[in-house]
């Protein structure tokens, strides 16, 4: 049985072996791919998140618009300010902005989002109320667009809107 000593394997000619033997200095080149990389995986990663975020903004005032209705729906005598008191207090960790004055009353301190509250109107039999909350959305990742060329919209609004049966009303004849 013989034995095979094993050669020493040949320096490959590589990229990296390549620029040595032409004189160039790859120092730095790590970090250069690994800042291209980084605003690549930003873009890929976390501007779905951003949607993610606004969606669930959304979800919460929607939430919100429901309870303020349902706890006006219940309260007899019928009062909006109270309404509005509650659906704000629903509203904390909701990220949304104030739209403006146009739209309600404020939320502060609870919320910087706004709620207008509709009295019960209608047929004597049919009487509802409507809770409406307002609020801007700002993006954050999804604006990094910009920076690649792509016109994107600062902010979105957000409206949720709940409207229910007033249970305090003359019954029907």
């Amino acid at each position: 049985m013989t034995r095979h000593r094993s050669r020493p394997s040949k320096p490959t000619v590589g990229f990296t072996l390549l620029i040595k033997s032409c004189g160039m200095k790859t120092t730095g080149q790590a970090l250069v791919e690994f800042t291209l990389c980084f605003v690549l995986l930003l873009v890929v990663a976390w501007i779905p998140a951003d949607f993610g975020l606004a969606f669930y903004t959304g979800q919460l005032a929607l939430n919100a618009s429901r309870e303020g209705a349902r706890i006006a729906a219940a309260t007899n005598p019928f009062n909006a300010t109270d309404a509005a008191i509650q659906t704000c207090k629903r509203l904390p960790s909701a990220l949304l902005i104030d739209p403006g004055a146009g739209f309600g009353t404020s939320c502060l301190p609870y919320s910087n989002a706004r709620v207008a509250v509709t009295s019960p109107a209608g047929t004597v039999c049919n009487q509802q109320l409507t809770i409406t909350v307002t609020g801007d959305y700002s993006y954050f990742f999804y604006r990094l667009l910009n920076f690649f060329g792509v016109p994107v919209p600062a902010s979105v609004q957000i409206t949720r809107s709940t409207q229910m049966r007033w249970e305090h009303q003359h019954p029907c004849t």
